[in-house]
């Protein structure tokens, strides 16, 4: 432990050393500079940069508290000890909310049951003595002993619908953990419904289903995950539950895969239904070994006693109950045989605005199925009737849990379990919104930070000068960003995305990429080629550059990995010590920079960047959260994400963005060539619309006003020579100075573009002016060979790719550093995991916004300023951290609940409605999921096939 510490001290000194550096050398540069605010502008970024990573690093560096690596048995014990921790607080939970200790479960028996259902005594006891019943039929909390007894330790419980199977199952759950040891089996629930025993084996299943609900057991060592470790070590306790709920061709092979799979080391208990196991039994075989059980029906004794019991007693001693339980026969005491019935009938008739004599009505309930469907009814209503000052009315919770079962049933079904998880909320949307959706968010999120840029920052977004191309732009962006999240993201965040999805992520890139080419060809070809920098651009290329940059996001995201359908995150830092403290250091330090550039440069988007990024740093880093799905191995792994997910990130973005870019480029150029070749020029020495043109002995081509011009000259920024605009242009600026002027000019086009001639003005750059010109003047201007005007439409892209593959290598080592699903083992809620959620999703797009506009900023810088870029890097940094928030599940979540709420399909506060179900008992928790309390409610609210599989519809709600 000493040499821990001493390790710790020496890398704190380590870390704070160069932090004080950091800032001499700022204070050095500041005060060689001279004024120079550029320069310094720089800098101060770049000291910035390295004071945050100085900070974050020195968490990086401390690594794991153990040094060596357990061993495989240790670390397996541990892993075990984990998830029965993580179980008995998921079932005791859910055993408080069913009141199973209000004032104690019902006293359901079992007897047992021998062949044809069973296999042969001897077999199942193994020559041992049968051991004799206490108390005539077993009582319920005596499963764990009699399992316990059994030499195979496999176990069948039958019984009919709502007799308690799963009741059981939780009992034998949280009675096998109180006798649990450390380092024992650990019993797990596991719903066979998602089983299909024709094409996956039970092992193989059994480790993925743990693998996915209990994420640190996804760890992979060597070939096998930490949980078919242990599965196969014998550290985990099946508990199947629900075999009937296979398909029923499935139940013979299903249970000839589980006598070729169970061994010594592999115990269980499964339940079924009584006639579901005969039908299997039928058609295939018995459980080898196996004993089998059967809950018998309560007796109405047991229900009278246990409903009188639970009501409110009056003055002497009497309840409601005691004059409707008189009668030992009919349609009542029949429904009262199964523990899911009576806990209904105690909710419904719980308070005193309902009395239980009506259930003696024959007129209103002749048969046992319409007493069912009455209480299956009216428990959802009874469960919400006295909600605090009408805060949920009870028909508008029946009616918003109606239509939730209903999607529930429908997408689940495919899936083949009846679990909720709020992150899967959005498939309840049509298709065409679950992409649209998420798009105009980020769209929303986009504008909310660039429009009031473009508004009050002189010129930050150099295309958007007016309100229609603001608008047109946003269209565009949001056009091309709805065809990147339906064609280029991956689905989930399990798809492959090695090669093959690179490469039709490339494929399918350039053949947008194509299409909005083919489309600027024909509104705008670039007769002059291309320029990013300093340049107007035409008023038809509005939407067709925001569908580019709509594009581009798309790909950025894409090859980061972002999923169409993204799981929960966890916050990277919930398994360090300091790491929230580091975190919350890192944003200080970045709020800091940005107060920085704010007072000494004024540098708007830098400072904007920095201080909303800052603030959200220091958010998220107040919160500990969900802990991580893989086993906390010390940020170093972060840094090595990073570095890989920036590499390949740099890479792929490079090659997609320089070869769309190309042919964007030569699509466009091709147009614009032959437009200049086909055209029809005027005679030497003409005048045209106020412009006469004509050619120079050497050749070169003029054209000269024949009236006082306009303009204004733009002088004092990085380039060689001023910059001539037409009057009232709406242009970033970049600290340059613009100057008026009205008089005649002459444009020649020389070989470095045109140039503006005027006099008492220095030569100017005359490209915005060109643009502005009338058309057949342009045709003069721009005459030359094909040739040159592909190649300078295709050179200015394919540099324009190598940005978008630098940007693109920080959002995607960032996304891939940070990008780490949260965990569903120890979630204590789905309430913490959305929180969780949305504060790593904010950490995760202010550091990639800040990393991405860090990049811009020096690449502008070693370009050469405005005439390079202009304001384009503006228009993709920006949106890489705002767009992504979309891409979260807290940001599709949050499309899906407005759609929601807008169709009647639940409530505005649907986390905090679906909280208050659970609450009362309609819904239960199974760690990040809702799930209905039991199959036979779903089904009602759905309106779908019952047990006895007649369709019902749904009562409708008063």
């Amino acid at each position: 432990m000493g040499a821990s510490l001493r390790r710790a001290r020496v890398q704190r000194r380590i870390g704070l050393g160069l932090a004080c550096a950091a800032l001499v050398a700022l204070t050095v540069v500041l005060s060689w500079n001279d004024g120079d605010k550029n320069a310094t502008s720089m800098w101060v970024s770049v000291i910035s940069a390295v004071v945050s990573v100085c900070a974050f690093a020195a968490d990086l560096l401390r690594g794991p508290a153990d040094g060596g690596a357990p061993a495989p048995g240790g670390r397996r014990r541990r892993a075990a000890d984990a998830l029965a921790e993580a179980v008995r607080d998921q079932w005791a939970a859910e055993a408080q909310l069913r009141r199973l200790q209000d004032p104690e479960p019902l006293n359901v028996g079992w007897s047992r049951v021998g062949p044809p259902l069973a296999d042969h005594p001897g077999n199942v006891h193994r020559g041992l003595p049968l051991p004799s019943p206490r108390d005539g039929d077993q009582r319920l909390d005596r499963i764990v002993e009699a399992f316990a007894a059994l030499p195979s330790r496999r176990m069948v419980v039958l019984g009919e619908p709502g007799a308690g199977k799963s009741i059981l199952a939780v009992q034998f759950v949280l009675g096998t953990l109180a006798a649990r040891r450390p380092g024992g089996p650990v019993p797990v629930l596991f719903p066979l419904a998602g089983w299909d025993p024709r094409s996956v084996t039970l092992r193989t299943w059994l480790a993925e289903w743990l693998a996915a609900e209990y994420r640190p057991l996804a760890a992979v060592s060597g070939e096998r995950t930490l949980a078919r470790e242990l599965l196969d070590a014998g550290l985990v306790l099946p508990v199947l539950d629900g075999f009937d709920e296979l398909p029923e061709p499935t139940h013979a092979e299903a249970v000839r895969r589980l006598n070729g799979e169970l061994d010594d080391r592999l115990p269980v208990l499964l339940t079924c239904r009584t006639a579901a196991w005969c039908g299997a039994v039928d058609a295939g075989d018995v459980l080898t070994a196996a004993e089998v059980v059967r809950l018998r029906p309560l007796d109405l004794d047991t229900a009278r006693t246990y409903l009188q019991r639970t009501a409110r007693p009056d003055a002497h001693g009497s309840t409601r109950w005691r004059p409707v339980l008189q009668d030992d026969s009919g349609p009542l005491a029949d429904v009262l045989a199964t523990p899911l019935m009576v806990a209904l009938a105690r909710t419904v008739y719980g308070d005193t605005s309902r009395d239980p004599a009506e259930l003696l009505d024959t007129a209103r309930f002749p048969t046992p199925a319409s007493i069912e469907a009455h209480l299956l009814d009216a428990f959802v209503p009874a469960a919400f009737a006295d909600a605090p000052g009408g805060t949920w009315r009870p028909d508008a919770a029946h009616r918003w849990l109606s239509r939730l079962a209903r999607d529930l049933g429908g997408h689940d079904r495919e899936r083949g379990t009846w679990r909720l998880a709020w992150w899967e909320l959005p498939v309840a949307m049509p298709r065409a919104l679950r992409t649209c959706g998420p798009a105009v968010l980020a769209l929303l999120a986009t504008a909310a930070v660039l429009v009031p840029l473009a508004q009050f920052g002189h010129g930050v977004v150099g295309d958007w000068d007016s309100p229609l191309s603001t608008v047109l732009n946003l269209t565009g962006d949001l056009l091309g960003l709805c065809f990147g999240l339906a064609f280029l993201l991956p689905a989930t965040a399990g798809t492959p995305q090695g090669p093959r999805h690179l490469a039709r992520v490339a494929v399918r890139m350039t053949a947008a990429a194509t299409v909005v080419a083919v489309a600027l060809g024909l509104a705008c070809p670039p007769l002059l080629g291309l320029r990013f920098g300093g340049v107007l651009t035409p008023r038809p290329a509005w939407f067709l550059n925001g569908c580019c940059f709509g594009l581009i996001l798309s790909l950025l995201f894409a090859v980061a990995g972002l999923p169409r359908r993204p799981l929960p995150l966890g916050l990277p830092w919930a398994g360090s010590p300091g790491g929230s403290g580091t975190v919350r250091a890192l944003g200080a330090t970045v709020t800091c920079a940005g107060l920085a550039l704010l007072v000494l440069y004024r540098e708007v988007l830098p400072t904007a960047t920095c201080l909303v990024a800052g603030v959200l740093l220091c958010v998220a880093g107040q919160r500990h959260g969900e802990r991580v799905a893989a086993p906390y191995t010390g940020p170093v792994a972060v840094l090595r994400g990073f570095g890989s997910g920036l590499l390949r990130g740099f890479l792929a973005c490079t090659v997609i963005g320089v070869c769309a870019s190309t042919v964007v480029g030569g699509v466009t150029g091709a147009f614009a060539a032959q437009e200049v070749r086909s055209a029809v020029l005027p005679p030497d020495g003409r005048v045209v619309d106020g412009w006469r043109v004509q050619r120079s002995a050497d050749g070169v081509r003029t054209a000269t006003s024949v009236r006082p011009y306009s303009g204004e000259l733009l002088s004092g920024g990085h380039d060689t020579g001023p910059l001539a605009m037409p009057a009232s242009a709406d242009i970033a600026y970049n600290g340059r100075r613009h100057r008026p002027f009205t008089k005649p000019v002459r444009i020649r086009m020389d070989s470095a573009g045109p140039v503006l001639l005027a006099a008492g003005q220095p030569p100017a750059d005359a490209w915005n002016v060109v643009l502005r010109l009338p058309r057949r003047v342009q045709l003069w201007l721009a005459r030359r060979d094909s040739w040159t005007v592909v190649r300078e439409s295709v050179v200015p892209l394919a540099g324009f790719g190598a940005l978008i593959g630098a940007i693109g290598g920080c959002a995607a080592g960032v996304y891939r550093a940070l990008s780490i699903p949260s965990d569903m083992m120890r979630a204590a809620g789905p309430g913490s995991t959305l929180r969780t959620d949305r504060a790593a999703t904010l950490a995760r797009s202010a550091t990639a916004a800040v990393l991405a506009g860090g990049v811009c900023l020096a690449l502008a810088a070693l370009m050469g300023g405005g005439r390079t870029l202009g304001t384009m890097h503006v228009e993709l940094w920006v949106p890489v951290g705002t767009s992504a928030l979309a891409l979260s599940a807290w940001g599709r979540l949050g499309v899906a609940r407005v759609w929601l709420a807008v169709t009647g399909r639940a409530p505005w506060r649907l986390m905090a409605f679906l909280k208050e179900a659970h609450r009362r008992g309609v819904l239960r928790q199974s760690g990040a999921h809702y799930e209905f309390r039991h199959l036979r409610l779903q089904q009602r609210l759905a309106g779908a096939p019952d047990d006895s599989g007649v369709p019902r519809v749904p009562s409708p709600t008063p």
